[in-house]
């Protein structure tokens, strides 16, 4: 629905520029702040193989190949430093910041879009995803993108429009499995909604059998994943509590001062809607489409992970620019007849979450992968130099300790024999560094220390058992979160 008319005097393309720099220069900052985090170093490490290797790679796992397709010309041109391959991720966030502007300006409100420019951009873990080598900045982008060509089309469809979106959505399905739920919520809605159905079915179904037929190599490894996860889990634990979509409002709205207000914003909004549905006078309108498209899949979800392990912040990170949308939608529907007040309610909403933005990285620790890891190879070198310790690394430590121990990141810019996972172990035992599984047990007594690294959430399993059976006693163990460096001793 759209609330009002837009003033006649308007700059719409120098209120997005300017937003557009602002969401850059908030990225920006603190950028190349924290180390390499774990799970970049993958995304890295597979951007160095072909092409072909990477789609092959992955489809053995739970990464769809386009970001790290992109990542691949990507450090081929700007390298592989952290602020080089970070950039990528702050360029796509910082982009996402034009289609939630246009969106709100052209089929919401102008204020709308204004607001939920701002408030998207002071999101605390937006920045913090804009500091991450990972695919998530781009699935934002796609699906701010994918949402404003769906509502343009409904509204004025053209076949340009259905091209983009169509490019859109194929971002998403090739970006990252769990977006595929705005694909299929847009086809519940161009479909299942009457109005809408009659405006542009035949257009949407040439639209839905592209997505089908470009997508369709990767439909066997899509359900084989969702599978899979169904039926065995994945590393993440389930849901126990309903304390877990509170943090997750709480991760959309910086502090929980301003997700309480986003709260009350919500619930206040389900109230009138149900008052209107009693009344009939409820019109399903623009505000409807974004609730659908961000309400029923995080709910859904989040029900599901009762059963199987997979809410996890990031994941559902595509959620986050309808959210922004949504909430600005909401204070106008909140006050159809006294617009200065809705306008008011939502600027002071993105307000809230200027003040409440931590724009460094740095201290907000939201995954523990993301973490200091040169003081720890620091200490591990040290260990190994100055007191001939024997030093032993989880196998999931070995990408970042490379990164970091190898100054020049040769391993990571001359890859050169596809899918070589040992080419990391060799360089480390070529070191002198070992594996947790391949250290020399028969030669312990060739050493008087042994240091090792661990996660909190993944300690190296049967390793103390053995050094305590070789004689070894606990000396000291150093925090450094969210690792644990352990020195035994003789």
């Amino acid at each position: 629905m759209n609330i009002g008319k837009t003033p006649e005097k308007r700059h719409p393309a120098l209120e997005c520029l300017l937003l557009l720099a602002l969401a850059v220069v908030m990225r920006a900052l603190f950028i190349g702040k924290t180390d390499l985090g774990g799970d970049e170093s993958f995304s890295l490490y597979m951007a160095m193989q072909s092409v072909p290797d990477i789609v092959r790679l992955l489809c053995l796992g739970d990464n769809p190949p386009l970001w790290e397709i992109l990542l691949h010309f990507w450090t081929k041109t700007f390298g592989v430093s952290e602020v080089a391959i970070r950039t990528l991720s702050l360029i796509f966030s910082a982009l996402t910041i034009i289609p939630i502007y246009l969106l709100g300006e052209k089929h919401i409100h102008r204020f709308a879009g204004i607001a939920a420019s701002l408030s998207y951009c002071f999101s605390t873990f937006s920045i913090y995803l804009a500091h991450e080598c990972r695919v998530y900045s781009l699935i934002g982008f796609a699906t701010a993108s994918s949402v404003f060509l769906f509502v343009s089309c409904i509204h004025r469809p053209k076949t340009f429009k259905f091209v983009l979106l169509t490019l859109a959505n194929l971002m998403l399905m090739y970006g990252h499995y769990l977006s595929v739920w705005i694909v299929v919520m847009e086809f519940l809605i161009a479909l299942g909604i009457n109005p809408i159905r009659k405006k542009i079915w035949k257009p949407y179904l040439i639209h839905a059998a592209s997505l089908i037929l470009l997508f369709a190599p990767m439909f066997p490894v899509l359900f084989a994943r969702f599978f899979d996860s169904g039926l065995h889990g994945t590393w993440i634990a389930k849901t126990t509590s309903p304390e877990a979509l509170y943090d997750f409002l709480w991760r959309m709205c910086n502090v929980p001062v301003t997700t309480v207000f986003a709260i009350g914003i919500l619930v206040s909004s389900f109230i009138i809607l149900i008052i209107n549905i009693v009344k009939k006078t409820f019109s399903f309108g623009n505000t409807s489409i974004l609730t659908l498209l961000w309400v029923v899949p995080l709910l859904v979800s989040f029900v599901l992970s009762y059963f199987t392990g997979f809410f996890l912040d990031r994941y559902f990170y595509f959620l986050f620019p309808v959210f922004h949308l949504s909430i600005a939608a909401y204070c106008l529907y909140l006050f159809p007849k006294r617009k200065p007040l809705g306008i008011s309610m939502m600027a002071l909403f993105a307000v809230a979450m200027a003040i409440s933005c931590s724009p460094d990285s740095s201290t907000k620790r939201f995954s523990g992968w993301h973490s200091d890891i040169k003081p720890i190879v620091n200490q591990l070198v040290e260990a190994k130099e100055k007191e001939n310790a024997l030093v032993i690394l989880p196998e999931y430590f070995d990408k970042q300790f490379t990164y970091y121990l190898d100054e020049n990141h040769h391993i990571f810019r001359t890859q050169s024999e596809p899918s070589n996972y040992y080419v990391f172990r060799k360089y480390l035992l070529s070191q002198g560094y070992f594996y947790d599984y391949d250290y020399p047990k028969n030669n312990l007594t060739d050493y008087s220390k042994v240091v090792f690294p661990y996660h909190k959430d993944m300690p190296i399993k049967g390793l103390r058992e053995n050094l305590e059976n070789a004689g070894f006693h606990l000396e000291k163990e150093q925090d450094e979160h969210p690792f644990v460096v352990s020195y035994y001793v003789k």
